[in-house]
């Protein structure tokens, strides 16, 4: 018989030491970890209101830019139409406009029908009670609530020659370019001024 000894091979472990300096880098990462993303999560909560002010207010700029763009079209040669009506100023602001023009028919795709009776050809914007207002036609009995916590809207006028006009209800016809200012004010967030500046096809 083969008495050869046995070799007995020792595998060594983890000790609770070793353990326990394990689990203590384990809880210190985890800990930075978490309050990076908490931090993270804390400034996306605080930068949301002020991104969305940014995005509704860049959508009420364009929709009015575009309408604004548009005011006076009249290939119908409709009797009397104003492109653009500054409605009456407060204290020396102009903060409504109602906008006319006759740039499609029934459809958004079709060719202008002589009237501007269709959608978007006679709207006007005001704010109240920090709401940006749009009303499609003097007749319409329910107008839309655009975009909210708005403190003021502002309107300034000037002819082709880049003169601003100070009264642009009597000199409504040299309308050629139009200014337009919000000032928002959400929850948490600094007030904030957007602005464009919009000027009219053909002008």
């Amino acid at each position: 018989m083969d008495e050869r000894p046995v070799k007995i091979t020792r595998q060594s472990g983890f000790s609770l030491i070793e353990l326990t300096i394990a689990g203590v880098m384990l809880v210190i990462v985890l800990g930075i970890l978490s309050s990076i993303i908490f931090g993270i999560n804390r400034t996306y909560s605080q930068q949301r209101p002020r991104m969305e002010a940014v995005n509704d207010a860049n959508a009420a700029l364009d929709l009015m830019s575009r309408l604004i763009r548009m005011a006076g079209n009249n290939p119908g040669e409709i009797a009397g139409l104003q492109g653009i009506d500054p409605g009456v100023p407060v204290s020396g602001q102009y903060n409504t406009i109602r906008i006319r023009s006759d740039w499609h028919g029934a459809t958004m795709s079709s060719s202008p029908d002589g009237d501007t009776n269709d959608t978007f050809e006679d709207v006007t914007f005001w704010v109240a009670a920090g709401v940006l207002m749009k009303q499609e036609s003097p007749g319409d009995t329910s107008p839309v609530e655009f975009l909210g916590q708005i403190n003021s809207l502002r309107f300034t006028y000037f002819d082709t020659d880049n003169a601003a006009i100070l009264d642009p209800v009597t000199n409504n016809a040299e309308i050629a370019r139009v200014d337009i200012e919000i000032d928002t004010q959400t929850p948490d967030t600094p007030a904030m001024t957007f602005g464009t500046s919009v000027q009219l096809r053909g002008k």
